[in-house]
């Protein structure tokens, strides 16, 4: 059986775990949603999981034995993307300070029918 890692970006990152019969078979099987979570013992996989409501507890939908976590962690860890902060705006253009001020009036459309008055184009 080969194991595979396919990894998804966002706020909240997650994978997918695929299950092959054969190196380049398609996956017999997936499991979406799962994520890397940090406990009190260290990193671990979290399978998908459904909250009920009235009782509050959560119910996997997974469960997997202890080996092939660590190989599905490892999997994971080794090949997941580099957590980036989102890009920051760009700050407002300025007009560079070395000008005068009127240096960024120069692109108004402006006419003159009358010599001292400005008027707007529209």
């Amino acid at each position: 059986m080969i194991v595979t890692i396919k990894h998804f970006e966002g706020n909240h990152p997650s994978f997918n775990i695929l299950l092959h019969s054969v190196e380049g078979a398609e996956p017999f099987l997936e499991i979406k949603g799962c994520r890397i979570a940090n406990g009190t013992n260290g990193p671990f996989v979290s399978y998908p999981a459904t909250k009920n409501e009235k009782t509050g507890k959560w119910w996997q939908h997974v469960y997997a034995g202890e080996k092939f976590n660590a190989h599905v962690l490892e999997l994971a860890q080794g090949g997941q993307p580099e957590r980036r902060p989102p890009p920051r705006p760009a700050p407002p253009k300025s007009s560079g300070g070395g000008g005068s001020r009127h240096d960024e009036d120069r692109d108004i459309p402006f006419i003159n029918p009358l010599h001292g008055r400005a008027f707007l184009a529209m």
